[in-house]
Order: structure tokens, then sequence, then C-alpha cells
């Protein structure tokens, strides 16, 4: 005969079996989601100026050695460089290209990143101007007392590109090249009226374009009032020449793939 006090331990023993595996399967890790930043992440001011969008640079590797300089003439520009909300370079005078201030930065987001110039004087020749370059690519930023200038840089691997930069592609409306193509576009405007007539602006071997009106912030590249439009050029570097009465202009810029370049013209 079968004895009941066995039976009460056994099933006991059983049971406690059970809940162990099923506290075994519950602690299984969930899988890691890996947080992307699949669009701008540019804020839209920076210390209490608005932040112009100027381009996009894409990078290999988020580890980075970036290098600043003045852009053109040396003529005195004391800038800051803030990447990711860090500033990274402090109110420093910037000397030419054999003298270039060099900081290492880890960019530490997936995907979309950006870097602002801050200007803290217009240098002798307005705006302030210089060159970025982070792990050898090159890329020139302008900004004023008014307005700063930022740039996305976008580090590869994690399925974005220039294409969705800056919310200036045309796939969303906002009149950028179109992206894959190997196209961008880039609008020249005026934040004032000048009081020097039409503002004549050529690119060098693409031709030219007259500005006519000015506006209060960055009109988007699919925004063709006032002129100053030049759409659907090869991504590369370029240079112009911008003048009216009594006022002359010349730099350069990059256009990137898919990417709207608003390049302001500052007296």
């Amino acid at each position: 005969m079968f004895s009941t006090k066995y039976f009460v331990p056994i099933l006991l023993l059983f049971s406690l079996f059970i809940v162990s595996c099923e506290e075994e399967e519950d602690t299984t890790p969930e899988p890691e989601v890996i947080e992307v930043n699949e669009s701008s992440v540019i804020p839209s001011s920076t210390s209490g100026r608005p932040n112009n969008y100027l381009g996009c640079i894409e990078i290999s590797s988020r580890i980075t050695t970036i290098q600043v300089w003045d852009h053109g003439q040396i003529d005195g520009d004391i800038v800051s460089i803030i990447a990711n909300g860090q500033t990274i370079i402090n109110q420093q005078v910037l000397d030419g290209p054999s003298n270039p201030i060099t900081v290492d930065y880890d960019f530490g987001f997936n995907g979309f990143n950006y870097v602002t110039l801050f200007a803290h004087n217009l240098g002798d020749i307005p705006p302030n101007t210089c060159t970025i370059a982070i792990n050898g690519v090159e890329f020139i930023l302008e900004a004023n007392l008014d307005a700063n200038g930022s740039v996305d840089v976008i580090v590869d691997g994690f399925g974005v590109n220039c294409g969705d930069a800056g919310g200036n592609t045309g796939d969303d409306g906002d009149g950028g090249g179109d992206g894959g193509n190997g196209l961008g576009d880039i609008k020249f405007w005026i934040n004032q009226d000048f009081g020097c007539g039409p503002i004549s602006v050529e690119v060098t071997g693409v031709g030219g374009s007259s500005i006519t009106g000015f506006f209060g912030s960055a009109p988007t590249c699919d925004n063709t009032n006032g002129g100053g439009n030049f759409s659907n050029l090869p991504i590369g570097n370029y240079t112009f020449t911008a003048s009216c009465t009594g006022l002359q202009w010349e730099g350069e810029f990059t256009i990137n793939e898919g990417a709207c370049l608003q390049f302001q013209l500052i007296n």
C-alpha cells in the first residue's frame, strides 16, 4: 500500500522544481534596443541666437580629431565651437590652416550629431567664418552676432545619411535636392534691405541669380521668393561672388547630397 506520508514531500519537491524552471525562464535578458537619431538634432537656438542650418557631414568613426582655422584672410575672428551641446572650443582666436585649433572629440549619438559655430566678434572682415575639419573632412561655417552656423554630423552605420539631414530634403517639401541622386540645393539670402539694389550672385561654373528680397529667418530652398536659388547642383565644393552697389562678397560652400544649404550674406 502507498503511504501518503511520502506523497506530500514528493509533490512539494516537484512543485519547487517547476517554480525554479519558470523563474529561470523569466530572467532571460531582453535584447538591447539601440537608440538612433534618425533626423537632425540641431536645436533651434544656442546661447540666445538662432541656429542657421549650413549642411551635413558624414563620418565613418565617432572618435574624431577636429581642427578649426580662419577661413580666408586671418582677421581676428574669435569663436566657440559647440558639439552636441558641449563647448569643445571656448572663445579662441582663429589662426590660419598652418596653425589650427585641434581637439579630440567623441560624437556620442548614433546617427545624427551636430556642431555649431558661435561668433564672439566679426573680426576685421565680417562675417565670422571658419573652416572645420572632422577627421580630414572639411566644411565652412559662418556666423555673426545675430545667428550661429550649424552643421549635421552623421556617424555612419545606423541607416541614416545626409539625405535625411536638417529636415531640408526634397522628400519632406523643404526644398533640398532629391536624396540619393548626388544633388543638392543652395539658397543665398539676406535678413534686411541693404539699400544697394538687387544683389547679383555668381556661382563659378554654374551661373547666376539675383537676390531681390529679404527674410526674417532662413528660408528653405523651395522658397523662390527673393531669388538667390541654385537647384540640383552636383555634390562638391564651389566658389561664389556676390555684389550690389557698394558691397561685395566672395567665398566657398559645399553641396551635400539631398540637402538644402541656406547661405546668408551679411553686411
